[in-house]
């Protein structure tokens, strides 16, 4: 509604000119710093790179940026963030994502086609001051492309491996632009049992930006759609030290819808600035999970969320005061409230192995055999989830001749509510005792609150080297700061807790009271802690401009220490769900550090880190992974990246351009204990290019040595299971802009 409003206005305002040669890129309206003059590293990746180097998505970024690895696994849903040794597969990121300011509060959303991005800055570190909540370890600032950057038609087809076929198309004229976008991919994994495709994949997309500017006041209103439909999850079943092929016999497919609009507006008054950020945002989505992908016929979930959420910032700037102090004062609020609803379906062979054998292995041989009626049921999981979140935080920014000090605090309050409704209705027989079927309903309903209340603070001190008009400068910095990850409700593990509840009814009806497992989550697994993180931070970054060579680098040393880590585990035995624990306490450490440098047609550029996550006190009951390396987050990365531009001088022939790329990740721990893990490899890719006027012809190839490796690991039903990382493949394709 915002953007029809917007457009209505624009439509009888004069039209602006085309200001791409003039054109200034900002970063974040949080940011009232230039990025040199940030105290935490920041990566950042202009259009041009972006465009070029076939970066598509935010999972392209793994690697490229020091210590970021967002794994390609499973569906669009399983968006999982991995940042400096933490993250976890589940729930809330460790890093926080802004699309043109807006925040993205679902993780769910993630996993997005990079259409028209103008720009991407990662901040690297803990950014709770500015961003609060699940910014633990960054924040990913996406910046699209406005019709005040560019005035014209833009575009792009692609086709590739495995039939994956992209479109894009965008039209920027006077104060408003669109874009819209298609892909799709016939998938690289085969599920053996139907002999087909099981990744298989269509994406839409749709974006439009008007904005409005004068004197005094700007406005810029973007809204976005997005439809996902996937298969997917194809993972390999590891038996007796082979992994098998993809083979399990019931659905899994994904599909989402997104609906985002944000507004952003700014006004300048005598002496202050107030900038806005306004949002909303809604989710449909839908997952269907063969959850023991076997042939056997265990038991199957279909997930569905709807989901809706607004959000609102608020930040004030003084422009009057003395030379050396500027400050910031914001205000920030969202509502979320998601109706979800996760029924697991068992079927006959988990209603035999998960529900009878266990009960039948409690109940004394004289009494007889306990038996169900149905062939299979559903464990009914309903639930009315609702979380409210504000904050109020201020910066001051101190500067004496060299030197910048800067100290902020966030307050940040947060509450979550749930209700959930768990219900199973069967008929169980005890032979040759009974002589009926008895009718059973198990249910557990209830509700659940937690509030919390976070202070983020953040003290820094960067120092300016390097005159004006020199070819060197640079900056050395240090940084204190926290972060944290919110808290939540564990979902996914209902469908157990209900299955264990059954079993007792049915042996307490017969009057069997069996020895319980203590470690069969219960209630007390419903809710899990805040993550939380303290951040100590030292580096320095430069910049050469001299003799027609173009040399920036930078390199930082951190240390995290974490407190409630939130851990994914499993239940004990054959579970059938997942559930987020908290560690008592984790430590990581590491060295990150990029360079770039350009020379006539050459460049070339290089980005790496050193991490070593561990855990420092990790008791789950069962064992003591105290000391133990924190899973699923490499011990390095490294890549190095050249390219070369061969400038052809004809009116339409420009340039011929050569890239190639490798990229090493260092070794993987799959689990708390360090039973499985993926050792280092390294992936190769390369592309050539031919520009001519407003038109480019590319082609693309990864992974061109065929490198095998595993991109997840993870257990269910007691079983280990494997995803593979995609093969050699290859993509060509055609741009243009005029």
């Amino acid at each position: 509604m915002t953007t029809v409003l917007l457009s209505i206005l624009l439509s009888v305002l004069p039209s602006v000119k085309d200001t791409l040669q003039e054109a200034v890129v900002v970063s974040s309206v949080k940011q009232s710093l230039e990025i040199a003059e940030i105290s935490s590293p920041v990566t950042s990746l202009m259009m041009s790179r972006i465009e070029d180097g076939g970066i598509n998505s935010p999972r392209d970024l793994s690697l490229i940026v020091p210590g970021l690895l967002i794994p390609d696994y499973g569906s669009a849903m399983t968006s999982s963030v991995y940042m400096r040794g933490l993250g976890s597969r589940i729930d809330n990121p460790v890093v926080g994502l802004y699309i043109d300011d807006v925040p993205v509060l679902d993780k769910n959303n993630y996993d997005f086609q990079f259409l028209d991005v103008r720009r991407v800055d990662m901040y690297r570190g803990p950014q709770g001051t500015l961003y609060g909540r699940n910014s633990m370890t960054g924040i990913l600032s996406v910046e699209t492309l406005t019709p005040s950057a560019y005035q014209g038609i833009r575009g792009g087809v692609e086709y590739g491996s495995a039939a994956t076929v992209s479109a894009r198309a965008s039209v920027y004229k006077g104060r408003s632009g669109a874009v819209v976008g298609y892909r799709h991919s016939n998938g690289f994994y085969t599920n053996d049992f139907t002999g087909e495709d099981c990744d298989r994949s269509d994406a839409l997309y749709f974006r439009m930006r008007c904005e409005l500017s004068r004197e005094k006041v700007r406005m810029d209103n973007s809204f976005s759609v997005s439809f996902h439909k996937q298969g997917g999850y194809p993972y390999r079943l590891w038996d007796d030290g082979e992994l098998l092929p993809v083979n399990y016999n019931d659905k899994s497919a994904y599909k989402r819808i997104s609906v985002t609009d944000g507004f952003r507006a700014g006004i300048r008054g005598n002496g202050w600035n107030l900038s806005s950020v306004t949002s909303i945002q809604l989710l449909f989505d839908s997952m269907d999970l063969d959850q023991d992908f076997t042939t056997a016929s265990m038991f199957t979930l279909n997930q569905t969320q709807r989901q809706y959420a607004a959000t609102q910032e608020l930040i004030f700037r003084p422009e009057k005061g003395p030379s050396w102090w500027t400050s910031q004062t914001g205000f920030f609020a969202f509502v979320k409230k998601n109706r979800m609803s996760a029924p697991v379906v068992f079927l006959e062979d988990g209603i035999r192995t998960l529900i009878l054998d266990n009960a039948n292995a409690g109940i004394p041989d004289s009494f007889g055999e306990l038996g169900i009626m149905e062939d299979n049921f559903p464990i009914s999981s309903e639930f009315g989830i609702f979380t409210y979140n504000a904050a109020l935080y201020h910066e001051s920014c101190f500067r004496f001749g060299r030197w910048l000090l800067t100290a902020g605090l966030r307050i940040d309050h947060e509450g979550n509510f749930m209700d959930y409704d768990s219900r199973a209705d069967i008929h169980f027989i005890l032979s040759p005792t009974m002589k009926d079927y008895y009718p059973l309903t198990t249910r557990y309903k209830g509700d659940i609150t937690n509030f919390y209340f976070q202070v983020l603070p953040k003290l820094s001190a960067l120092y300016n080297f390097g005159r004006d008009g020199r070819p060197v400068s640079g900056q050395v910095f240090a940084t204190v700061s926290r972060g944290y990850r919110s808290g939540g409700f564990n979902t996914q593990i209902f469908s157990d807790i209900l299955q264990n509840q059954m079993m007792q009814d049915m042996m307490g009806a017969l009057g069997v009271h069996p020895d319980l497992d203590g470690n069969a989550p219960d209630a007390r697994n419903t809710t899990y802690k805040p993550e939380t993180c303290m951040n100590y931070e030292a580096g320095a970054r430069m910049s050469l401009n001299a003799g027609g060579h173009r040399l920036s680098a930078s390199a930082s040393l951190f240390w995290l220490d974490c407190r409630n880590q939130q851990i994914t585990v499993f239940p004990s035995g054959k579970g059938t769900g997942r559930m987020m624990a908290n560690a008592g306490r984790s430590r990581s450490r590491g060295l990150e550090a990029e360079a770039s440098w350009s020379w006539k047609g050459l460049t070339m550029q290089m980005s790496g880190s050193l991490l070593d996550a561990v855990f420092k006190e990790y008791d789950d009951g069962i064992a003591d992974y105290s000391g133990n390396r924190v899973p699923y987050s490499p011990g390095s990365t490294l890549t190095v990246a050249g390219s070369y531009r061969f400038p052809l001088g004809g009116k339409h022939l420009r340039s011929f351009e050569l890239s190639a790329d490798v990229s090493r990740t260092g070794s993987i721990v799959w689990d708390e204990a360090g039973t499985f893990s993926q050792g280092a490899y390294t992936l190769l890719g390369a592309s050539a290019r031919l520009s001519m006027s407003g038109v480019s012809f590319f082609v693309r190839g990864l992974n061109l040595t065929g490198t095998e490796y595993d991109t997840f690991y993870f257990k269910s039903v007691g079983n280990s299971f494997f995803q593979t990382g995609k093969p050699r493949r290859f993509t060509a394709g055609v741009e243009f802009e005029f």
